[in-house]
């Protein structure tokens, strides 16, 4: 699952980023979250993560990615091509994982604007909760 959420807010960058248990969207449109996650442990893991970009007028790809500390991909989201009629438009990008950590270490959430890495943001899938 992804969505798209156009607004207004420079030159192609990511503003916000959050890994979240669940995600809400208002009836106008508006996004909320619920409880922030700081990492995982190791097996089956379902969660959200919203990022939020500030593109130029013009159309952009975007791309999210889970990425394990050798640089292999876990798995990732192409999103539709997002149109900006304005320079400086907000797009939110929201992704639903469902993904298995194989193993501990430090794994990253990875994203690209055409075809471009533009952010990186590490969490920690740990073997145990103590």
């Amino acid at each position: 699952m992804f969505l798209l959420l156009p607004a207004q807010a420079s030159d192609n960058i990511v503003i916000n980023h959050v890994i979240t248990d669940k995600i809400i969207q208002a009836q106008d449109d508006s996004v909320y979250i619920g409880q922030v996650l700081l990492g995982f442990t190791v097996g089956r893991a379902k969660f959200y993560t919203l990022t939020q970009v500030a593109l130029d007028q013009g159309l952009h790809q975007g791309r999210v990615a889970l990425v394990d500390s050798a640089g292999k991909t876990i798995s990732e989201m192409d999103f539709p091509n997002m149109y900006a009629e304005h320079n400086n438009t907000l797009f939110s990008m929201a992704v639903m994982w469902d993904v298995s950590f194989k193993k501990a270490g430090d794994y990253f959430v990875v994203i690209h604007l055409n075809q471009v890495k533009v952010a990186q943001y590490k969490f920690v899938v740990v073997d145990q909760v103590d």
